[in-house]
């Protein structure tokens, strides 16, 4: 709620109004299940990535998607073990490491993952949080449902960054010689935090009017210049994707 990912620019994608945003990055998200070819998961992953460099460049670009990577390996690691049926492509004295199955299941799940999360946080870079609610109450949105959505976006990516800052500073901690950093005392301090963080939030929900009966009247968005076109292009920028699907 207090806590803002956004990064100030004046890309094309910066330019854009929020409810075409909206629009093309939830059907990118449903899109996304409906890919079933590797050049369609290759455009999945890439699409959102080049957007987000262009829009907010490469160093913030990297910071997000770093995150991503723990996950990545950890399906890299584990996925091939499991699912060790159908043509092999990397055996170790006999014993099957990887199939042609198995690369696919984790090159679609990557895919899918990354395409989904980059969409996600370009539009959290490129829109203001009050932006996010307006558009949602565009759509007709009831308001505290607008508003909750925007404290999810809003939250998971920030506890996600703080997650990281604890680690470091755990790691930095650790006896010399010592590799790694400890889990449990990360975790718990995260979720110390996200304690402390209950009043702010209860304040910025009551300054925003969440749990009045006379809740604060949403300002209706102006149709800025090119508004049509921009739908056009949030609209086919995922439909595109069905082409090669």
């Amino acid at each position: 709620m207090n806590v803002s990912s956004y990064i100030y620019g004046t890309s094309f994608y910066h330019k854009f109004d929020v409810r075409p945003k909206l629009i093309s990055t939830l059907l990118f998200s449903v899109i996304a299940f409906i890919m079933s070819s590797w050049t369609g998961f290759a455009l999945l992953f890439l699409m959102p990535l080049v957007i987000m460099v262009l829009s907010v460049g490469a160093k913030e670009t990297w910071r997000c998607y770093s995150r991503l990577i723990p996950i990545f390996i950890l399906l890299i690691l584990f996925i091939p073990l499991q699912k060790r049926s159908g043509l092999p492509i990397l055996s170790v004295g006999g014993f099957v490491v990887m199939t042609e199955e198995g690369l696919w299941i984790i090159m679609r799940i990557i895919a899918r993952l990354g395409g989904i999360s980059g969409a996600l946080m370009l539009l959290l870079l490129t829109e203001r949080n009050e932006d996010i609610i307006k558009g949602l109450r565009a759509f007709r949105m009831p308001y505290n449902a607008a508003l909750t959505v925007s404290i999810i976006l809003r939250f998971i990516p920030y506890l996600g960054s703080l997650f990281t800052e604890i680690r470091d500073s755990m790691s930095l901690r650790l006896e010399e010689g010592k590799h790694g950093y400890p889990i449990l005392p990360s975790i718990t301090a995260l979720a110390v935090a996200a304690i402390k963080m209950i009043p702010d939030t209860a304040s910025s929900l009551e300054e925003r009017g969440f749990g009045r009966r006379n809740q604060r009247k949403s300002i209706k968005l102006p149709y800025p210049e090119g508004y049509l076109t921009q739908w056009l292009i949030g609209v086919i920028i995922p439909f595109s994707l069905l082409l090669v699907r």
